[in-house]
């Protein structure tokens, strides 16, 4: 049966927080602290604790192309260490999680004056299958029959068109896998809690030195109450947000680590593009020409299927003007990227009002020199990331990527587990995420008012978490009513946002839980419906309601402000 995860296990967990000294304690609550407490929580023998200071996933890790991916352009870079990584990650990811981490095939297209020729292109995407035993089904294809490849991936530009290469890689929902990867450490005796902001390190005294503890402020950002926090050791996990975590360190030395240059990625939501069913739908990617004009070396774009017959496309290398939590697309990032797509596909109007959603994350990407400045210990420093010590103790993430983010929360546990001197077993690369062999039941009897195919659809989604959906429908067969006639998320879904997923405002639902911000409409029609329904459930005053509405009403304004 599923667990319980809600605002009732934050409130205990809170506490715990407050009046039990840890082992680990890890500040960041997206894909590089989730992985993190995951592995150790299946270590065994760890006491650990996890604070994010919004919602899990809510910075860059709910922010990125959606994409498990090998690394192909990396070997354009000659960084074959990396792809192979790359590609056994995904291998994992799709193992442990098979019902987030999807196959999806992808058109490399190649077009008159590109940079690569489509030889060259077919030649990297063998040698990409061959760094890794590939599935059969995965294996790439050149197409040069410029009808063929229109039929297969949908009403792209003919014109200059040589053909493309199909290639595999994987899809994902980053905010559901973070969340998964967060329960599963629940589940396994983790305490977990979002809305709870670090504030300060707190500074030595005799008796926590000699214990070897480090202490912390901390604010829940709900109540408002500060309290400490005692773990022997705290690690870093915020992403872009680490300097700021590094700026309060004791033994902060004014340097910071990490780049903003080249660090923003943006994205846009639109109508689906190529094919418009799923099992049709391939990822596209091409070439880019506005840096032509200006005489840069073409980036790529990509044109990927998303979920509710949209497509995502991105994305941008810029560096953001605004502060890290203000991150957004810029009014000429939504044109370059509003133009790449209507050049690919010109039998589509693609102007500002068919974008229906559109988001930024900021990359934590690490500073040229770091190796330089003393802050690296030898045996924990690979070239995608690096797991920093600080002189007062307080272990630092630096880089890293979704796919990869389980090697790097592994390689941090072997050294966590060796200060703390506890017997190391890794587990996460063979441990599912969650049970999705729940079985689907014969006939209605047991499943009142879902169909099989919604059943089929909450396994998948939820894994064993079904369970608790549908116990929700046998109480109150109303439940499996759908919020809205073109939308699949029924009433019972919601319920369990709040009772298994930690789901602690109206906007957590729309935007990380359901995605139901990404849809057309962006959930602005039935935001009220859906916030008076919860309110009813849960003795939500009106005044409660209205400001859950509104606080959500305004995220999505300033969302769309430059569309």
């Amino acid at each position: 049966m599923s667990t319980e995860f809600s605002a009732r296990t934050r409130s205990n967990n809170i506490q715990i927080l407050k009046t039990e000294p840890l082992d680990v304690l890890i500040i960041g609550g997206g894909i590089v602290g989730a992985g993190l407490i995951r592995d150790l929580a299946l270590n065994g023998g760890i006491k650990v604790g996890l604070i994010e200071q919004a919602d899990f996933a809510n910075g860059t890790s709910s922010a990125t192309s959606q994409l498990v991916h090998g690394g192909f352009r990396y070997l354009l870079k000659r960084d074959i260490d990396l792809v192979k990584k790359s590609r056994k990650e995904r291998e994992i990811l799709r193992r442990i999680a098979p019902n987030l981490v999807k196959p999806m095939p992808i058109a490399l297209l190649n077009y008159k004056g590109d940079p690569y020729p489509l030889t060259g292109i077919q030649l990297a995407a063998h040698y990409y299958n061959r760094l890794f035993k590939a599935d059969e089904a995965e294996k790439n294809v050149v197409l040069r029959d410029v009808p063929k490849v229109r039929n297969l991936v949908g009403p792209i530009a003919e014109h200059g068109l040589k053909g493309c290469v199909l290639l595999w890689d994987c899809r994902v929902d980053d905010a559901r896998l973070t969340l998964a990867t967060l329960k599963d450490a629940h589940r396994h005796g983790a305490i977990v809690a979002n809305y709870v902001r670090f504030l300060d390190f707190v500074k030595p005294s005799d008796t926590v030195e000699r214990n070897q503890m480090s202490r912390i402020t901390a604010e829940d950002v709900i109540s408002g109450q500060r309290f400490e926090i005692t773990a022997r050791k705290i690690v870093a996990a915020t992403g872009p947000w680490n300097d700021e975590i590094w700026s309060k360190d004791p033994s902060y030395d004014g340097v910071p680590r990490l780049l903003t240059k080249n660090a923003k990625g943006s994205h846009l939501v639109v109508p689906r593009c190529g094919k418009q069913h799923d099992s049709e739908a391939y990822g596209l990617i091409a070439c880019t020409r506005s840096e032509k004009q200006r005489k840069r070396n073409p980036r790529v774009i990509f044109i990927l299927p998303g979920a509710h017959n949209t497509s995502i496309v991105g994305t941008t290398e810029t560096t953001p003007k605004e502060a890290l939590a203000s991150v957004r697309p810029s009014v000429d990032e939504v044109t370059y990227l509003l133009s790449e797509t209507q050049r690919i596909f010109p039998e589509k109007t693609l102007d500002r009002n068919a974008i229906i959603a559109a988001y930024a994350g900021t990359r934590p990407l690490i500073a040229a020199n770091l190796h330089q400045r003393g802050f690296v210990r030898t045996g924990f420093v690979s070239r995608d990331h690096l797991i920093t010590e600080s002189p007062s103790g307080i272990v630092y993430l630096y880089g890293g990527k979704l796919t990869t983010h389980r090697r790097m929360a592994e390689e941090t546990a072997d050294h966590i587990a060796a200060f703390l001197n506890v017997p190391r077993h890794c587990q996460t690369d063979t441990c599912p995420l969650f049970d999705t062999s729940v079985e689907v039941p014969n006939g209605n009897a047991n499943h009142r008012s879902l169909s099989n195919a919604d059943v089929e659809r909450l396994i998948q989604r939820y894994g064993d978490g079904y369970q608790a959906i549908q116990q929700f429908v046998n109480d109150d067969a109303s439940l499996a009513e759908p919020v809205s006639t073109s939308l699949p998320f029924t009433k019972a879904e919601l319920l369990y946002a709040y009772w298994g997923e930690m789901t602690m405002t109206l906007d957590d639902l729309l935007w990380r839980r359901t995605r139901i911000g990404w849809t057309p409409g962006q959930g602005l029609d039935i935001a009220t419906q859906i916030a008076q329904f919860l309110g009813e459930r849960y003795n939500w005053d009106q005044a409660r309601v209205a400001a859950e509405v509104q606080a959500y009403q305004e995220h999505i304004r300033w969302l769309n402000f430059n569309l």
